[in-house]
């Protein structure tokens, strides 16, 4: 009853259209994310396998022959038992090694993780301000419907009496029709960017609220990305991969103890009836003094990986100091941008209201009376799209700065 009840609360602050919400369900119910923390297990189970290898190794077996008839000098029944315990002694440092491996292959995993969980917050982030930027903008174009369907109404009253043309009329009707149209592929629009942000988060969000992205500040200093830290750890793992073809040229040591248990049946003389046991130790060495360099030059072969990498790791770092001055840059371009549109704004609202009052009272044509209405339109849209880019913009510099998006939702 309990998770029932946490689950319904959880549904409904997902569903209330709150960011920081949103981002929490996502990063614990997001199927992808899982998978890459289901990737993380592999080397894990890899790492202990290798480290059960140092413990001795214990094998049983035994073999029963019966043969009818009995030949001559060949018993009829020959059984035999034995249990070997071997144990490795020494391989070299080999198993070291790729324990090593191991642990920086899943650290590597563990950076793929962290760097899929940010974007996938930077991908919700987007899609969030992208419906609120489409939702400004059909309220605009409901408004001008408003607008359009009013004075629509008004002309066609007057066309009615003979006071104006059909001409205009049919201006305002069309006006009207391809405003009706916009609407619907709005909606339409919205409607698919809440499916995408659905699918990031998990979960079906209905709403969209008013959440906000604090403005980066001076403090929050640039972390190394995430990608580069897994260019770092494979690193590491090729370095140890190749580390452990040392032990091919280092001793092997093992030693082995089998103890033998043998027996006949329905025998002869030449084959004694009865049971006999046997218990050999075996101490064995081995070192590779010449292969010709073929050892070396798979190390080699394995290193030239580590260089590569080497490269892509100096070449993001480039474009991480780049990404984050551009980044900056557009957050002051699109803060200048709301200036300026907040004053065309301001100066369309003023002209719709001069021409409309113009327009009515016959001093200026329907055509003035549209220009007029579709700039203002388009100045409010705008200057919503520019408030919400502003948003997107501090997302994407946090993504660039390798910081949790949701840390700095409000």
């Amino acid at each position: 009853m309990k998770k029932v009840f946490l689950v319904a609360v959880i549904a409904i602050f997902v569903n209330a259209g709150d960011l920081g919400s949103i981002l929490d369900y996502a990063m614990s119910h997001n199927e992808l994310s899982k998978s890459k923390e289901i990737d993380m297990k592999k080397p894990l189970l890899e790492s202990q396998s290798i480290k059960k290898d140092y413990y001795p190794k214990i094998d049983v077996g035994g073999v029963y022959q019966r043969v009818d008839p009995r030949s001559d000098m060949r018993p009829g029944d020959i059984y035999n038992g034995y249990a070997k315990i071997s144990f490795n002694l020494f391989d070299g440092n080999s198993k070291k090694y790729k324990i090593n491996a191991k642990k920086f292959e899943y650290q590597s995993l563990k950076f793929v993780n962290k760097f899929f969980k940010k974007k996938l917050q930077f991908d919700i982030v987007r899609y969030y301000f992208q419906i609120k930027s489409l939702l400004a903008n059909l309220d605009a174009l409901k408004k001008t419907k408003e607008y359009l369907t009013a004075e629509y109404k008004r002309v066609t009253n007057l066309y009615n009496v003979g006071t104006v043309t059909e001409d205009e009329v049919k201006k305002i009707e069309a006006s009207l029709q391809n405003t009706i149209y916009l609407i619907d592929e709005k909606e339409y629009q919205i409607e698919e960017s809440k499916k995408e942000l659905s699918l990031y988060a998990g979960k079906d969000i209905t709403n969209i609220g008013n959440s906000q992205i604090v403005p980066p500040s001076p403090a929050t200093k640039p972390d190394t990305l995430d990608s580069i830290k897994i260019l770092q750890a494979q690193q590491k793992t090729i370095q140890y991969s190749a580390k452990s073809l040392d032990a091919y040229y280092m001793p092997q040591v093992n030693l082995e103890d089998t103890y033998n248990l043998n027996g006949y049946g329905r025998t002869d003389t030449f084959h004694p009836k009865g049971e006999d046991h046997q218990n050999q130790l075996m101490l064995t060495f081995n070192i590779r003094l010449f292969d010709n360099d073929s050892i070396k030059k798979q190390k080699e072969a394995i290193l030239v990986q580590k260089l590569s990498l080497q490269k892509q790791i100096d070449y993001n770092k480039k474009e991480q100091n780049k990404d984050i001055k551009l980044a900056l840059l557009n957050i002051k371009t699109i803060k200048s941008q709301i200036a300026s549109a907040k004053k065309s704004l301001e100066a369309a609202n003023k002209a719709f209201e001069l021409v409309s009052n113009r327009y009515h009272n016959g001093i200026l044509t329907v055509v003035d009376y549209l220009d007029a209405l579709s700039v203002k339109t388009n100045a409010m849209a705008q200057y919503k799209m520019a408030l919400y880019n502003l948003q997107v913009a501090y997302a994407t510099y946090y993504l660039y700065a390798n910081k949790k998006i949701k840390e700095f939702v409000r």
